[in-house]
């Protein structure tokens, strides 16, 4: 009986205390797709959960870039629920990396290439692009392709094959390094 109590205790101080900081979530924005190019510096286009439109902020590295989209929202950004990183096929490795540990996207989230990813996103919902995926895994156009499959084949062979999207709705596979 004495057990029952400590532990009904215990749970009502970790519900309490994680209840205060759910309190919170409208003060955040959150990040569900992004798009990083290398071109004259670092370009992110993201599709926020809560916006409408594409949100695109650049800098000298991708924290730059993230910090300055922060910005433009007013908010700070939780990037824990990303499910959709666009690359561009270049050196992916640290790109994939940093995301995977330093943004703390989800395991699960897909990953997938294209020539102009601020184009597919701003043009683009990230839900239909995210489906478009993944019917392209179920018929065996494009193979698994989640942050951590790539990311493992990426570090093992130097390169690993994802879905490449265009903007005219195309879907094939490309190999990635």
């Amino acid at each position: 009986m004495r057990r029952k109590i400590c532990l009904a205790a215990l749970s009502a101080i970790l519900l309490g205390t994680t209840g205060c900081a759910a309190g919170k979530i409208h003060e955040r924005s959150y990040l569900r797709a992004v798009s990083v190019s290398e071109k004259d510096g670092i370009g992110l286009t993201m599709r926020l959960f809560s916006a409408e439109e594409a949100l695109t902020a650049s800098g000298s590295s991708i924290d730059e870039a993230k910090n300055r989209a922060e910005l433009l929202t007013g908010e700070p950004m939780f990037t824990g629920y990303t499910e959709l990183l666009v690359v561009d096929g270049r050196d992916c490795r640290d790109i994939l990396g940093h995301m995977l540990n330093e943004w703390k996207v989800s395991p699960s989230c897909m990953v997938i290439c294209s020539s102009d990813g601020r184009a597919l996103l701003e043009q683009n919902d990230a839900e239909l692009l995210m489906g478009m995926t993944e019917q392209a895994v179920k018929q065996g156009i494009a193979p698994e392709c989640d942050v951590i499959t790539v990311l493992t084949e990426l570090c093992s062979s130097g390169c690993a094959e994802v879905a490449e999207l265009s903007a005219d709705g195309s879907v094939s596979s490309a190999v990635i390094s």
